[in-house]
C-alpha cells in the first residue's frame, strides 16, 4: 500500500496510507493528511491513481506545490518522490505494493508506454486525447525518473567532494588556507558566480553583522563592482545561526534590490560550533554574460554548502585550540624569577627604593640609559615587585624585524590564529626594548593598548581585551625623536609618568668595586668553583677604563677572565687585549712612525675591529662609539668577512 510521509517541517514523521486510490492533503481537518504549514491552503493538493499511475495534482493552492525543478501543477509519482508545501517536505512511498511494474533503467523498453499499466498498446483503440495523454504521461515519467537519477548522481558527487575537502583541510595551517578551500568548493562545485567569506563584524560597524574577508573584498569588488549582496539573507543567518536559501522556492524571497541587481538566487551557511559562529560562506548567481547557470540553487546545494561549512568550522576550531595551547605553553615557559633581584651599588639605592613603590602601581614606566646600564634588570625588578609577579613577563625586541613582522609579533595574526606578545602577557607585564626603534603603526597600537586595554590582531576585525602593564626602555632622547617625527608625542606622554634614568658606569666610580665583587661571586656559583680575586693592576685598569659598554661590558670581561684564569687570581693576561694596554689594537706604523700606505677600507676594518674588541664584542655599544647606525655596522662587518 502506498503512503505519504512528512519528512521535514510541520508534522515531521507523520505517515498517511493512501487507500481507495486517493488522498487529499491541506490545512483543513477533513483532509486525509493535515499539513499545518503556514503556506498550506485549506485544500491544497490530492494524490490520485490514474490508469495505474499515481499522480499529484495541485488544487489551485495559493502558494503552490514545489519540487527542486520549480512549481508544479501535476506531478507523476514514483517511489521516493519528494515535493514541498511551504517549508514542509513530503515523500511518496510505494511500499510493498505489488501492482506496479518495476522497470530497470537501461532496458531498451523502459520508457515504452506499453510498460505503463492500464494503457492500451494500440493507439487506434484510444481517442486522440487519450493518445496524447499517454504520450504526455510517458514523457512526464521519463523526466521524473531521469531527474531522480541526476539528483542521485549529484548527491554522490557531493559526498566525494566533501571527503576530498576533509582530507585537504587536514593540511591547512591557517584560517586563510581553510577559507581558500571553502572558496574553491563553493565557487567550482556549486557553480556560483560570487563566493564570499564574511567575518563577524565589530558591534555597530555593520548593518548585517558581517564584513567581507579582505581577499574577497578586493577580488569581488574589482570584478562585480557595487552589486549588492543579499543583505536580508546575511542578517537572517546572523540571527538564526542556520544555513538559509534565498530563492523563490527557498527560506527567504529575493529582495527587490537583489532582483534589480540581477542576483537570482543566493544561499549562506555559518561556520558554527555550538553557539559560536566563526564566519559565514555566501554564494550567489548573477544574471549576465559572466554568470554561470541561470537555474536557482536547490535544497541539495544548500545541504552540501552546510556540510562544507560544518567541516571547516571544526578545522578552524582545532586551529584555534592548537594556537591557544601553544600560547599557554609559551606563557608557562616564561617562569617568574625566584631569586630576588637587586641593584648593586650605593649610587642606585634611591632608584631601588623607587622601584619598590612603583611596583605596586599598574602605571606604564620608561627606563632610559645607555647600552649595558641595566635597563632590562630594572624592568624585571619592577615586574617582580608588583602584584603581577606570578604572571608572565613578555619581551618585545624589535631589532632586526621589519615593521610588518614586528606588528604581528606584537598583536598576533588572525590568519594562523597565533597571539602576539600582548596576549601572552595578559595579566602580566609587557617589556618593550628600545622604544625608539618602533615604527608608527606599532606605536599607535601601544597607545590603544595603554588607553583602552585593547588590541586587534592583524587581519581581524574584533577587538580583544587584555590587562597588561607596559614597561619600555630606550637609549635615546625621545623628545628629540618626537620633534623629528619618529616618536608619537602621545605615546611618550603615556610612558613618562614614571621615568627611571640609569647613569653610565663611568659616572658610578664608587660602585665599580662592588660590581666587580658581585660578578666574581656570581661566576663562582655558575662555574661551581671558588670565588676568584683580581690582581691590583687589574683593578687599576678597571678604574681607568671608559667602559663604553657599561655594566654589561664589565660583566662580560669578568665572565671571560673567570674562565681563562689558570688560578684563583685574575691577572692582566686574563683580560681582553683592548683593556690590557691603552695602545693595544692601534694601527701599525711604518718607518719614522708614520702610517703605512694602505687602503681606506683596511684602515676602517682595523679600526672597527679595535672598537669592537674594546666594547667586549658588544656590537650595539661599538656602533655608539663609532657614531654609526647598528645596521651600518652589521653591513660593514659582513663586508669585511667578520661574523
Amino acid at each position: 500500500m502506498p503512503k505519504l510521509r512528512i519528512i521535514e517541517g510541520s508534522g515531521a514523521g507523520t505517515l498517511a496510507p493512501i487507500t481507495a486510490g486517493k488522498l487529499t492533503l491541506g490545512r483543513e481537518a477533513d483532509n486525509d493528511l493535515v499539513v499545518g504549514d503556514p503556506k498550506s491552503s485549506r485544500n491544497h493538493a490530492a494524490i490520485v491513481r490514474e490508469g495505474g499511475i499515481w499522480h499529484l495534482h495541485d488544487l489551485s493552492s495559493s502558494n503552490g506545490t514545489w519540487t527542486d525543478a520549480g512549481r508544479v501543477d501535476s506531478l507523476l509519482l514514483s517511489d521516493g518522490t519528494v515535493f514541498r508545501i511551504g517549508r514542509t517536505y513530503l515523500r511518496f512511498e510505494v511500499g510493498d505494493e505489488p501492482e506496479q511494474t518495476h522497470v530497470e533503467a537501461g532496458d531498451p523498453g523502459w520508457l515504452d508506454p506499453a510498460h505503463l499499466e492500464g494503457l492500451d498498446q494500440s493507439p487506434g483503440q484510444l481517442g486522440t486525447d487519450q493518445a496524447g495523454t499517454r504520450e504526455a504521461t510517458a514523457a512526464l515519467f521519463s523526466r521524473q525518473l531521469g531527474g531522480t537519477t541526476t539528483q542521485l548522481a549529484r548527491h554522490n558527487t557531493y559526498l566525494v567532494l566533501l571527503h576530498q575537502l576533509v582530507e585537504k583541510s587536514r593540511a591547512a595551517k591557517s584560517r586563510d588556507a581553510l577559507f581558500s578551500l571553502l572558496d574553491e568548493a563553493a565557487a567550482e562545485v556549486l557553480d556560483g558566480d560570487r563566493c564570499a567569506v564574511f567575518l563577524p563584524a565589530e558591534a555597530g560597524t555593520s548593518t548585517t553583522g558581517w564584513e567581507l574577508w579582505p581577499p574577497h573584498e578586493r577580488r569581488l569588488r574589482a570584478r562585480y563592482g557595487a552589486v549588492p549582496f543579499a543583505r536580508t539573507l546575511l542578517t537572517a543567518v546572523r540571527r538564526h545561526k542556520e544555513p538559509l536559501l534565498c530563492t523563490l522556492l527557498g527560506d527567504l524571497n529575493p529582495s527587490q534590490s537583489m532582483l534589480q541587481a540581477g542576483v537570482r538566487s543566493a544561499m549562506a551557511a555559518p561556520l558554527r560550533l555550538g553557539d559560536e559562529v566563526h564566519a559565514l560562506v555566501y554564494v550567489d548567481r548573477i544574471k549576465g554574460p559572466v554568470s554561470g547557470p541561470q537555474t536557482p540553487f536547490t535544497r541539495a546545494d544548500l545541504e552540501f554548502l552546510s556540510a562544507v561549512a560544518n567541516q571547516l568550522a571544526v578545522s578552524l576550531a582545532n586551529l584555534a585550540n592548537v594556537a591557544r595551547m601553544s600560547a599557554e605553553i609559551s606563557r608557562l615557559q616564561v617562569a617568574p624569577a625566584v631569586k630576588q633581584l637587586t641593584l648593586v651599588g650605593a649610587s642606585l639605592a634611591a632608584t631601588e627604593a623607587l622601584v619598590t613603590k612603583v611596583g605596586a602601581s599598574d602605571q606604564p614606566c620608561l627606563i632610559v640609559g645607555e647600552t649595558g646600564t641595566g635597563k632590562d634588570l630594572l624592568a624585571r625588578m619592577i615586574h617582580q615587585r608588583s602584584s603581577r609577579a606570578d604572571k608572565p613577563l613578555q619581551v618585545l625586541a624589535g631589532l632586526g624585524l621589519d615593521p610588518a613582522k614586528l606588528e604581528i609579533a606584537l598583536v598576533g595574526s588572525a590568519e594562523d590564529q597565533r597571539p602576539g606578545v600582548i596576549e601572552l602577557a595578559d595579566q602580566g607585564t609587557l617589556l618593550i626594548e628600545e622604544l625608539g626603534d618602533l615604527p608608527p603603526a606599532v606605536q599607535a597600537r601601544l597607545v590603544r593598548l595603554i588607553d583602552h586595554g585593547e588590541l586587534v590582531r592583524i587581519g581581524d576585525t574584533g577587538a580583544r581585551h587584555v590587562d597588561v602593564r607596559v614597561i619600555a626602555t630606550t637609549t635615546r632622547d625621545l623628545r628629540s625623536d618626537s620633534s623629528a617625527g619618529k616618536m608619537r608625542p602621545d605615546l611618550i606622554a603615556r610612558l613618562t609618568g614614571f621615568t627611571f634614568v640609569l647613569p653610565p658606569l663611568v659616572d658610578r666610580a664608587g660602585d665599580l668595586d662592588d660590581l666587580v665583587e658581585h660578578f666574581l661571586a656570581m661566576n663562582a656559583a655558575r662555574l661551581d668553583q671558588p670565588t676568584k680575586r683580581i690582581a691590583p693592576e687589574v683593578r687599576t685598569v678597571f678604574h681607568r677604563s671608559p667602559w663604553p659598554g657599561n655594566v654589561g661590558q664589565l660583566k662580560q670581561v669578568i665572565e671571560r677572565a673567570c674562565v681563562v684564569a689558570p688560578d684563583q687570581v685574575i691577572h692582566l693576561a686574563d683580560l681582553p687585549e683592548a683593556l690590557r694596554s691603552p695602545t693595544a689594537g692601534a694601527l701599525p706604523t711604518g718607518a719614522g712612525g708614520h702610517l703605512p700606505i694602505t687602503s681606506l677600507a683596511a684602515i676602517e676594518r682595523l679600526h672597527i675591529l679595535r672598537v669592537l674588541e674594546h666594547c667586549g664584542g658588544n656590537k650595539k655599544a661599538a656602533a655608539e662609539v663609532l657614531e654609526i647606525d647598528r645596521s651600518t655596522l652589521y653591513a660593514k662587518l659582513r663586508q669585511y668577512g667578520v661574523g
